[in-house]
């Protein structure tokens, strides 16, 4: 009888070992899933993929608009604070649909101080001006062009202990210096530095 007993408290805990083995999985695999849904809400363009380049191609033929940004509906770039180099991905089409020169062909990024209780207000402009590696309220030149569209990153820092806030950025094209009367706003929103 010694002997059962011990055959059964070693099935016991083989079968308890397993259930242990098996919840581990199951909590790492939850915790992935919960890192990957909160990474696509605040997802960085790294590079001007032919990928991305054919997302926002498609969206110029899909919506009637001269500037795309890649953010989804609520043009909104969830970033957390000690965040380098978050890419943002932007085309701009041409006003006359002819073929994009890059040295003529420009944008210009400009933060709105019009809105209250944003990131100016708690930071102040020079600081929110440095959260971007390009220059803001001058224009710049696009990255790639192809045919009437032309793609840009524009490449966003938040630094560690940044305060929680929202910043709303126009985004203004430029043919030959000339203001093309097109434009369109995305929004940074510094969120908290979490675990994932």
């Amino acid at each position: 009888m010694k002997r059962r007993g011990n055959k059964a408290a070693l099935e016991l805990s083989m079968s308890t070992i397993v259930i242990l083995v098996l919840a581990m999985a199951m909590l790492i695999l939850g915790l992935i899933l919960v890192r990957n849904i909160f990474f696509t809400a605040t997802k960085s363009v790294d590079s001007l993929s032919d990928k991305v380049q054919g997302e926002i191609t498609d969206l110029f033929a899909s919506e009637d608009k001269y500037i795309i940004i890649k953010l989804g509906e609520d043009r909104t770039a969830k970033i957390k604070q000690d965040t380098d180099r978050f890419g943002i991905a932007i085309g701009a089409r041409t006003p006359d649909g002819g073929t994009v020169d890059l040295n003529a062909f420009k944008y210009k990024l400009n933060l709105d101080t019009d809105a209250t209780n944003n990131c100016i207000e708690k930071l102040g402009v020079n600081k929110v001006e440095g959260f971007f590696t390009q220059r803001m309220n001058s224009l710049s030149v696009f990255d790639i062009a192809e045919g009437d569209i032309a793609f840009e990153i524009v490449e966003v820092n938040i630094p560690d202990g940044t305060a929680l806030c929202s910043q709303k950025v126009h985004v203004d094209t430029y043919d030959n210096g000339e203001f093309t009367g097109y434009r369109e706003v995305f929004v940074i929103q510094i969120v908290r530095k979490g675990f994932f």
